[in-house]
């Protein structure tokens, strides 16, 4: 594999295997225990990323953006695990989408949205991380929940 792999003491796949493969046990059932409401999961998430964020004084990049960021683009087999990570991640967001139903106007792209709050994720953790300053992270979040907010409101509107 290439030289990143050795440098994170990720032996082949395996280590990005064992992230993939554990992402429900390690991530989001400890962020999402006693929550009920499936968009505060979706928050609850996105916390526990601020919480590494801020607890590191915003060094904390996700290993797996991390990763993707430093691709070698002709490492195929490498591009389709972290492929396989984010999709399993984006999957998630998007059941608690699904499962938040209709407070959502019937239009919206749940599969979209769920890509779109991953990337709001990774985009705030690149930033914070850049300037060493968490408010990055809180601002990027506070539009997401904003914007989703507004989802709501356009669905209550359309239905009343």
């Amino acid at each position: 594999m290439g030289t990143w792999s050795s440098t994170l003491s990720l032996p082949h796949d395996r280590g990005r295997e064992t992230y993939r493969d554990n992402m429900a046990s390690m991530l989001l059932e400890p962020a999402w225990q006693g929550i009920a409401d499936p968009l505060d999961r979706v928050f609850a998430l996105l916390a526990r990323y601020r919480d590494l964020v801020d607890t590191t004084d915003a060094a904390y990049g996700c290993p797996i953006g991390s990763l993707a960021l430093e691709l070698s683009e002709p490492d195929p087999s490498v591009r389709h695990l972290l492929a396989q990570n984010f999709e399993g991640w984006t999957a998630a967001i998007r059941a608690c989408l699904d499962e938040a139903g209709a407070r959502f106007p019937a239009t919206t792209d749940r599969a979209a949205l769920a890509e779109f709050v991953l990337t709001t994720m990774e985009g705030a953790v690149m930033q914070a991380r850049t300037h060493r300053d968490v408010g990055y992270f809180d601002r990027a979040v506070g539009e997401l929940r904003n914007y989703l907010d507004l989802l709501e409101a356009r669905a209550t509107a359309r239905g009343s």
